[in-house]
C-alpha cells in the first residue's frame, strides 16, 4: 500500500491512459487495494463544465478514471505498463446536485466484483459533506 505522502508524490497521469483535457482527476489522496479516493479540482475550461455545474457526464468519467487508478496503481507495483479499460455498463445512477466551478470534488470508488477481465465498482462524489452522484459500473480491462 502507499502512504498519504507516497500519493502525492505519483503523478496521476502515470496511473491513467487519459491526457488533457480529458484527465478528470487531480490526484489520489487515498487506496486501499480494494478502494481509492481522488479529488478534482474544477477549473473554469473542464469540458464538462456548464452552466449548472460539473456535467453528469463528467462526474461518470470522473468515476471511471478513479477506477482506472486503481489498475494503475496495481500495474505499478507489479512494473507493469497501465492497460486500457472501457465503461462496460452504468446503472444505478442517482444525480442529487451538481457541483460549482472553482471546488474541489472528492470521489470514492469500491470494487465490489471483479470476474475475469470485468470488475464491478461502485462510486460515489462528493463537494464538502454533500452527495453529488452515486452509480454503478461495469469496467471492462483490456487484457
Amino acid at each position: 500500500m502507499y502512504s498519504a505522502q507516497e500519493l502525492e508524490n505519483i503523478p496521476v497521469h502515470t496511473l491513467i491512459p487519459q491526457r488533457e483535457p480529458i484527465m478528470m482527476i487531480s490526484r489520489v489522496t487515498a487506496y486501499t487495494g480494494k478502494q481509492i479516493q481522488t479529488e478534482l479540482d474544477l477549473i473554469e475550461e473542464n469540458i464538462f463544465l456548464g452552466k449548472v455545474g460539473f456535467s453528469e457526464s463528467g462526474m461518470l468519467e470522473n468515476i471511471a478514471q478513479s477506477a482506472a487508478a486503481i489498475v494503475g496503481l496495481e500495474a505499478r507495483n507489479v512494473g507493469k505498463e497501465v492497460p486500457l479499460g472501457f465503461i462496460g455498463g452504468i446503472t444505478k445512477v442517482k444525480v442529487y446536485d451538481f457541483a460549482p466551478a472553482s471546488c474541489t470534488i472528492h470521489t470514492q470508488v469500491e470494487i465490489l466484483q471483479e470476474v475475469f477481465n470485468i470488475t464491478l465498482i461502485k462510486g460515489k462524489i462528493f463537494h464538502l459533506e454533500n452527495l453529488l452522484l452515486e452509480c454503478e459500473m461495469k469496467i471492462v480491462i483490456n487484457p
